[in-house]
């Protein structure tokens, strides 16, 4: 959902508020070094004001005031649906779809901030798909606001599902399909890829606090992701016709998510590797709570 345009800078900011405090992420956006980590920081924070005041705290120790950011809106504060596309020309599409979705929020529409983005055509003749954002006005609002009182110059509001296609392991997919599966303290996120295009993206309650009571005599929360995994590649393959995926990219790269690679691998024919940052197979400065942050910063930055 983009709300206005940026004067080019030569570093841009990515911003996630969740449960415990506010991820960031700084990346270069110049000739220079498009692209270069400038810096990823957690700063705990408990509650919306004390995080917008850590926030703020944090763009002036830099000087980072009027720098272009990309916020997060968090997942609990708005809703993506797929729907079927209704058969209007593209200057009609906002208004059908923002019809179509009345009756799945539980809130007036009339109160609501709708935005749509388009999905692949399937090689089977199914109906054409369309992704929707919703989110309360107010909430919106709320977020601009918040912004506005950090002094960054706010570029787009964007959602997790989306920000990943910055990610240059996807913009090098061209002509492969992968899956990507970032995990949480307390949830995971999984996108199916084609061409560089999100063709499936699911989120489900498996996290990383779940993992790590995996045992050798109950592996239950590894059973539990394999079978996510394995209804959205069933989608995946049925719905849009597409072939077996074999490449499976997995942040954070960790003791337990290492354990739950090679259960994986034990049990399906995945190609599997970590997403690292820097040049090393792991990068220590980067702050694993800051994914999707270094995604949004990603944001137009052209490698």
């Amino acid at each position: 959902m983009v709300l206005f345009s940026s004067a080019k800078k030569d570093s841009r900011i990515g911003v996630d508020f969740l449960p415990d405090g506010v991820a960031v992420a700084q990346v270069g956006s110049g000739r220079k070094q498009p692209g270069a980590i400038l810096a990823t920081e957690f700063v705990a924070a408990d509650g919306q004001q004390a995080q917008v005041d850590a926030l703020r705290h944090w763009v002036r120790e830099r000087g980072l005031q009027k720098t272009p950011c990309v916020c997060l809106v968090a997942s609990d504060d708005c809703d993506v649906y797929q729907v079927e596309r209704p058969e209007v020309e593209d200057e009609e599409l906002l208004p059908a779809v923002t019809w179509k979705i009345k009756d799945l929020i539980n809130y007036d529409v009339a109160h609501a901030v709708v935005d749509s983005y388009p999905m692949p055509k399937s090689n089977k003749n199914n109906p054409l798909q369309v992704g929707v954002v919703a989110a309360r006005e107010a909430v919106i609002q709320s977020y601009v606001e918040s912004m506005r009182a950090c002094a960054v110059e706010l570029v787009a509001l964007d959602v997790h599902e989306l920000v990943r296609s910055n990610l240059e392991l996807i913009r090098a997919s061209a002509g492969r399909s992968l899956v990507l599966l970032t995990l949480s303290e307390r949830s995971g996120l999984l996108g199916i890829y084609h061409d560089t295009d999100l063709y499936v993206s699911r989120d489900f309650k498996i996290g990383l606090e779940d993992l790590e009571g995996v045992t050798d005599d109950d592996q239950g929360p590894f059973d539990s992701l394999l079978l996510e995994i394995q209804r959205s590649l069933d989608y995946f393959e049925s719905y849009y016709g597409m072939g077996a995926v074999n490449e499976l990219r997995i942040f954070p790269q960790q003791r337990i998510t290492e354990k739950m690679a090679m259960y994986l691998q034990n049990l399906t024919n995945f190609d599997i590797e970590f997403v690292a940052f820097g040049a090393g197979e792991r990068d220590r400065d980067f702050e694993p709570r800051c994914f999707h942050a270094y995604c949004a910063a990603m944001r137009g930055v052209a490698q």
